[in-house]
């Protein structure tokens, strides 16, 4: 491990207890899967710290999170579909997080819980993840600005969730939709896109269940912001 601190920082020659570092892989298995979530969802830092595991509906064709009117900036609540594989990696992280619950209740003899609470927090989403954005950038060999000057941030991911599909022929207005601006305006200033793309060619995007889950939000002329 490498120690971040003191004379040896930098250095890889930290001694680690084989229980600190499955706790710290948890932790890093954890921060992954709250990056991918917000590529995927185009939820905002502070909509994902409030999902439960009781917001989760991982199964069905088309797998969503229930995101609750109080925790949404338009307040109006909505479902946001998931893709199907982020569907899956999170039903793990849930089944993860059940054993481990299991292992520590039987470890201190207590009850064995046969479910997590459905109030659980899904992440543990830390106030300073900005802060440990930038430091994962850096480990990853990542520029914090690219040549055209645009920063990667937390509010990043979800811009690229629109450009996402953008690039993947959905309809401006669907991605309005799916991004819960409350203008079309919005949604278009939020996309970053080539003349290449402005007239995709391939469907090469989000599953189909989810583009259609989106569909049927903006044919019910739901309103986001």
């Amino acid at each position: 491990m490498t120690v971040r601190r003191g004379k040896n920082a930098g250095k890889t020659i930290a001694q680690v207890s084989a229980d600190r570092m499955q706790k710290l892989e948890r932790l890093d298995h954890e921060r992954a899967l709250i990056y991918k979530t917000y590529l995927l969802t185009g939820l905002r830092k502070s909509e994902l710290a409030s999902l439960t595991i009781g917001q989760v509906e991982s199964d069905g064709e088309t797998p969503y999170v229930v995101l609750h009117a109080a925790d949404e900036k338009n307040r109006q609540g909505s479902e946001i579909p998931l893709r199907h594989d982020l569907a899956a990696e999170l039903r793990d992280w849930i089944d993860t997080r059940l054993v481990d619950e299991q292992d520590a209740a039987q470890d201190c003899g207590e009850p064995i819980p046969s479910r997590l609470p459905f109030d659980s927090p899904l992440f543990y989403v830390p106030k300073g993840l900005l802060r440990i954005l930038d430091r994962d950038l850096k480990l990853a060999g990542i520029p914090k600005v690219d040549e055209r000057g645009r920063t990667v941030d937390i509010h990043a991911l979800r811009h690229t969730f629109g450009t996402h599909l953008s690039k993947a022929g959905v309809a401006p207005r669907v991605a309005q939709a799916a991004m819960r601006h409350s203008s079309i305006d919005l949604t278009m200033n939020g996309l970053h896109r080539s003349p290449a793309t402005r007239r995709p060619r391939c469907r090469c995007g989000p599953p189909r269940t989810a583009a259609s889950a989106f569909r049927r939000s903006a044919v019910k002329g739901d309103r986001y912001s």
